[in-house]
């Protein structure tokens, strides 16, 4: 860890785009956890390609328009004189590639952040994010004890491992069946939290499409009726 005021801010610009990077593509995706080593590797590899990329875009716009951007030879050949006779202008673009360089890493986590592939997330978010994203699916679960409560979807736990400490949440209309029960009846609550410890089945029922709405009534249309 730095122990001076320099090496905190260092610390600060080295990571920041980087940080950027990962926590947006936290927010796109399921979450995962990656080794330590890698997460970090992530972290300064986007930090230092950003911060390049806006470098270069610096140096761009120094060769068309130098009267507006800081002359970084008498940066290096003055130093702190240079620095303290234009310290307000250096802070200014110091912030501005910094900031720049954070636009690019989120912009790069939000191109880049593809759907992960299935076999490294949950089989929760496979189902509910994979085949219909977005879709708010009715929800069926028995539990342990033999009884069985339905829903629609609310939330889940994106954990990419398939743990039981982790919790699924369904809102009206619920139906619960009480164990040994034969009928399933309506639950007059607007939301239940299932610990997925608890869940030893799970059924989905996806809505359909326009154009499997238009199927099915098509074929309840052309089948023949009862006499």
């Amino acid at each position: 860890m730095p122990t001076t005021i320099t090496g905190l801010a260092l610390l600060v610009v080295l990571l920041l785009p980087g940080l950027t990077f990962v926590i947006i593509r936290e927010r796109k995706g399921s979450e995962r956890r990656p080794t330590p080593f890698r997460e970090t590797g992530a972290v300064v590899f986007c930090s230092v390609l950003t911060e390049l990329a806006a470098l270069v875009i610096f140096a761009a716009l120094r060769g068309l328009r130098p009267d507006l951007t800081p002359d970084i030879g008498r940066l290096v050949r003055e130093g702190a004189t240079y620095a303290r006779a234009h310290y307000a202008e250096l802070a200014w673009w110091a912030g501005g590639l910094l900031l720049l360089a954070c636009v690019l890493a989120a912009v790069t986590a939000v191109v880049t952040g593809g759907r992960p592939h299935a076999s490294v997330m949950s089989a929760w978010w496979v189902m509910f994010e994979k085949w219909f994203p977005g879709e708010n699916p009715l929800v069926g679960c028995i539990l342990e004890d033999g009884s069985y409560i339905e829903g629609r979807l609310a939330s889940f736990n994106v954990s990419s491992d398939d743990s039981p400490e982790r919790d699924l949440v369904l809102v009206e209309p619920l139906k619960y069946r009480a164990p040994g029960a034969p009928e399933t009846h309506d639950f007059p609550w607007g939301a239940a939290c299932i610990s997925a410890r608890r869940i030893v089945s799970m059924f989905v029922s996806y809505p359909l499409g326009p154009e499997q709405e238009a199927e099915a009534e098509a074929t309840q249309a052309s089948a023949p009726v009862a006499s």
